[in-house]
């Protein structure tokens, strides 16, 4: 069993016994544990000792009490925390850390689930007797960690390496938001300091992927708040290619998507139109939009509503203004009658003007009328404005949209500027909710974003759009770095902690097999001022043996440079070395045991991947492998649907044209 579970502490504690810890501060130092050790296997040591353990054969777990909130009603959530050995793995090496770029790390004695099971799981993870409840035996727990829908699964290994799993707010039924579950996972990554993190992003709202919403938004995923950034990314995405489809997409004009998409639907330039009266500040780019709308949401409480000031009957301020609303009015009704001889074409400005100053002779209310009616509803019309993009001037088109409005809706709106339209926000004859906001984003993102096909052929701005999106959403894998403490060059340092003194290190240990040198990241190991280096040695051996499966038995016997010249850490440290790198040797039986785990032994040949789209290594993805040259691509990329069974006999594109000519022979 591990040195991390504390025989002292009583196996069962009574009824009315449990400890309650705040949800929102768990994780942070002193609560409840002060975790401020450099291992992070000496701080989870301190968190553990404050769960309530249950021994479980070979796994071990522990149990939180977490209080989300005490009034109006207290809500409490479990928190387990399942240590699963390497015995209890069923597979030694972690698919994770090959899919997010850690593949080369050494393989981990064990491994830390932190679990907040959902109602559905809960049954799985808890036996209820008679209104307690029992800890289920081991066959449960190693079930419990391959169970989707947990509110909250996250792992580390036994290095401070981990993986943020599964995240299921309140869409999916949890009594949590996504926010507060996030807030507690990185807070206990901080606190226990934890390496890197990585994940697979997934997350999605009302259909919409929040990697890519977020992304086109921020520049950034969701999880981005938090620290994480591009880790890998799938069929072939690289780093430099994600951010150039973030820039390319974020970075569209509007003004120019807005004239692409006349005479293709009607409701888009409406809703744009909407949301660039809405906003107190000018929508350019299309990061500009749904950024706006991101906060208008989180803004809007979920019974309110702000008004949509598109639909109000708009007076213009005489104080603000030379001329009368009468004449305005008459201006407006000019212009409307002009943009309706030329059967709603786009016409320039300038053409506008000139046939509006037959009946209009003061060109400066002329003005002032065509630069305040841009993207304006006047009674059942829509006067739409755009800048081409080919001519460089603006261009005026009037558009019926007497089918889309309610009924009653027949008042002339007149004109008042940006910032008056939105401080109108009383006595709206219509009103934007909080929920409307979302259906116009999701209308947004299927429209905008997702349209792949790219209606304009193929040099069209929405097939561009299109697949810059498929970029983002092919970028699923982030990760955090949270880093030791550093001196100011950035390298680690020996820690003078009193009569102690921690020492980062690392231990250099060469593969027989295929003449390579291995080394885990460094480790702080605590030792007297004054030990010798044979102490130090034994140190190393003991902490490195128990994180690392493949040093279970590493002997430490020298530096890796060799300084025979030193006995003493003293002596060490007066020389400034920044760190120790010592040279291990692993016994026979060991090194036959990590020539199976990794294939060294070729009994078993590697994959072969070659995919059109650039893939070299397993990315996660569905892959199909030719039955003639055995080389493994993404099914994507070789044409078959995701909703399609891989064939029973594939050949790659390679090997069918060469069959082609036998196909000729008799």
């Amino acid at each position: 069993m591990s040195n991390l579970i504390r025989t002292d502490l009583p196996k069962k504690r009574k009824r009315g016994e449990t400890r309650v810890f705040r949800l929102k501060t768990f994780g942070e130092t002193g609560h409840p544990a002060e975790m401020n050790e450099l291992s992070f296997r000496d701080n989870l040591r301190k968190l553990l000792e404050f769960g309530h353990f249950e021994s479980s054969g070979l796994m071990g777990s522990w149990s939180f009490q977490l209080e989300v909130h005490r009034h109006p009603n207290p809500l409490y959530v479990l928190l387990f925390v399942v240590e699963e050995p390497i015995e209890a793995s069923l597979n030694l090496r972690c698919n994770h850390c090959q899919y997010v770029g850690w593949g080369n790390q050494m393989i981990c004695n064990k491994k830390y689930h932190f679990v907040i099971p959902s109602k559905e799981t809960m049954a799985a993870f808890l036996k209820l007797e008679g209104g307690s409840y029992a800890f289920p035996e081991k066959e449960s727990l190693s079930h419990l960690v391959e169970l989707q829908g947990h509110i909250l699964h996250g792992f580390f290994h036994s290095n401070g390496f981990g993986h943020l799993l599964s995240l299921n707010g309140i869409e999916s039924g949890s009594e949590l938001t996504g926010h507060q579950v996030m807030e507690l996972w990185d807070r206990l990554c901080t606190g226990l300091k934890a390496r890197k993190i990585g994940l697979n992003d997934a997350s999605h709202k009302k259909g919409m992927e929040l990697r890519l919403l977020h992304g086109v938004a921020k520049g950034e995923p969701w999880f981005g708040r938090w620290g994480y950034r591009f880790g890998s990314g799938t069929y072939g995405v690289t780093q430099k290619i994600y951010e150039k489809a973030l820039e390319s997409v974020r970075n569209v004009p509007l003004c120019l998507l807005n004239h692409h998409l006349t005479g293709l639907n009607r409701e888009t330039p409406i809703l744009l139109s909407k949301y660039q009266t809405l906003s107190t500040e000018p929508l350019i780019t299309l990061s500009d939009l749904f950024m706006f709308m991101l906060h208008l949401h989180s803004r809007l409480p979920r019974d309110s509503y702000m008004n949509n000031s598109r639909n109000q009957i708009i007076s213009i301020d005489s104080t603000n203004c030379r001329w009368s609303q009468k004449r305005i009015q008459m201006a407006i009704k000019v212009v409307i009658e002009s943009l309706k001889r030329v059967e709603y074409r786009w016409i320039s400005r300038q053409e506008v003007r000139d046939a509006a100053r037959n009946y209009i002779g003061d060109t400066g209310l002329l003005d002032f009328v065509l630069k305040s009616l841009g993207n304006q509803v006047v009674g059942n019309y829509l006067v739409r404005r755009s800048l081409n993009p080919v001519k460089k001037v603006l261009e005026y088109c009037l558009e019926d949209i007497s089918n889309l409005l309610p009924s009653g809706n027949n008042e002339l709106i007149t004109i008042q500027n940006q910032n008056q339209m939105a401080k109108s926000t009383t006595n709206g004859h219509n009103k934007i909710t909080r929920g409307q906001v979302m259906k116009d984003m999701v209308y947004f993102y299927k429209h905008i974003l997702m349209d792949y096909k790219g209606v304009l052929g193929p040099i069209g701005i929405l097939n561009q759009i299109g697949m810059a999106s498929r970029v983002i959403l092919d970028t699923k894998y982030f990760i955090k770095e949270y880093h030791y403490i550093r001196d100011t060059s950035g390298k680690t340092f020996q820690l003078d902690r009193g009569d102690k003194l921690g020492i980062f290190c690392t231990i250099a240990r060469k593969c027989h097999h295929h003449n390579e040198i291995k080394m885990p990241p460094q480790e702080c190991i605590v030792v007297n001022k004054n030990a010798a280096l044979s102490e130090v040695y034994g140190e190393a051996e003991r902490v490195f043996r128990d994180i690392y499966w493949e040093l279970r038995d590493v002997v430490v016997e020298s530096t890796v440079d060799g300084q025979k010249d030193i006995s003493r850490v003293d002596e060490m440290v007066l020389n400034g070395k920044k760190g120790l790198v010592l040279e291990g040797n692993v016994g026979m039986m060991m090194n036959i045991e990590v020539m199976k785990c990794y294939d060294y032994d070729n009994k078993k040949k590697e994959k072969r991947i070659e995919c059109e789209c650039g893939a070299k290594e397993e990315d996660g993805e569905r892959m199909v492998c030719c039955d003639i040259c055995e080389v493994w691509q993404h099914t994507r990329c070789v044409g078959v649907q995701h909703n399609e069974e891989v064939p029973r006999i594939f050949l790659c594109q390679s090997c069918d044209q060469h069959l082609i000519p036998l196909s000729f022979l008799p």
